[in-house]
């Protein structure tokens, strides 16, 4: 991964072929001290697993893709999770075809490049576990 820009609140970042995108972003945040933020990212993938959670049995249901994906758009937060940066992510993604798939994004392998923007806010904004709901909620 590359900083391409840094302003006072944001990066503008670059992630490479090979890196995966939930993984780079969470270690980035933990080198930065970054623990609130938002971000939005472009690119392509053809390794990817998303997510849908089911509000009865309260677990996430994975589904794999291994083809080649255009990465629409991804759209997260930054918050701080059992004291280290997680990145709660979600994104479509577009086959060939042009028909779109999307959900919560659990690992996303990066093909050629991705483009993501980070704004960060000051402090931290942390989750707590739910019982009600079986998610890690803002708190």
């Amino acid at each position: 991964m590359q900083i391409i820009k840094k302003s006072d609140n944001s990066y503008i970042l670059r992630l490479d072929s090979g890196e995966e995108f939930i993984d780079t972003i969470q270690k980035f945040c933990e080198q930065k001290g970054i623990g609130a933020g938002w971000m939005q990212a472009i690119g392509s993938t053809s390794d990817v697993d998303l997510a849908y959670f089911d509000t009865k049995s309260k677990d996430y249901d994975i589904k794999g893709f291994k083809e080649f994906l255009e990465i629409v758009t991804i759209t997260g937060n930054i918050s701080i999770k059992n004291e280290q940066p997680f990145l709660h992510a979600h994104g479509i993604f577009s086959k060939p075809n042009m028909e779109t798939i999307g959900g919560h994004i659990h690992r996303c392998v990066i093909s050629a490049t991705c483009e993501a923007i980070l704004f960060m806010d000051d402090g931290d904004v942390k989750r707590e576990f739910d019982d009600k709901t079986g998610l890690y909620l803002l708190n």
